[in-house]
């Protein structure tokens, strides 16, 4: 029987037993925890993570929702593009003239509710969308 001599007894080290000599140190390894410490840890460990991705979540939006009360920038904000009325003009030809790619049919709802309703006057500013 070989036995194994440590010049110092470490943590998970027990004392010798009656009947072994008595420097003779027995190293018994650690135990593994139990089941329920590693489901414990996997538990916190994913709260930490959700929580780290909510803070981020949340936290971006913000910084990229807030202005600071700045007004917005010149490619965000157009100016308002009008057109003038012409004898003979209806709304379905000023939506047809200028929808630029958009459905006729949608861009004319926009330009009805923008200028309120569809009577148009001779050299009346027609708000476009």
């Amino acid at each position: 029987m070989t036995a194994t001599f440590a010049p110092t007894a470490p943590r998970s080290a027990v004392p010798a037993r009656v009947g072994r000599p008595a420097g003779m140190v027995v190293v018994v390894p650690a135990r593994r925890p139990a089941t329920t410490v590693y489901i414990r840890r996997r538990l916190v460990v994913g709260a930490a993570f959700l929580l780290i991705v909510l803070g981020v979540w949340f936290g971006a939006g913000t910084v990229l929702a807030n202005r600071g009360g700045a007004p917005a920038s010149t490619p965000t904000v157009r100016p308002a593009a009008t057109y003038l009325a012409q004898p003979g003009d209806t709304m379905w030809s000023i939506a047809a003239a200028h929808h630029d790619g958009e459905v006729p049919a949608a861009y004319l709802d926009a330009l009805i509710e923008l200028n309120g309703g569809t009577a148009l006057e001779v050299g009346q500013v027609v708000v476009l969308p």
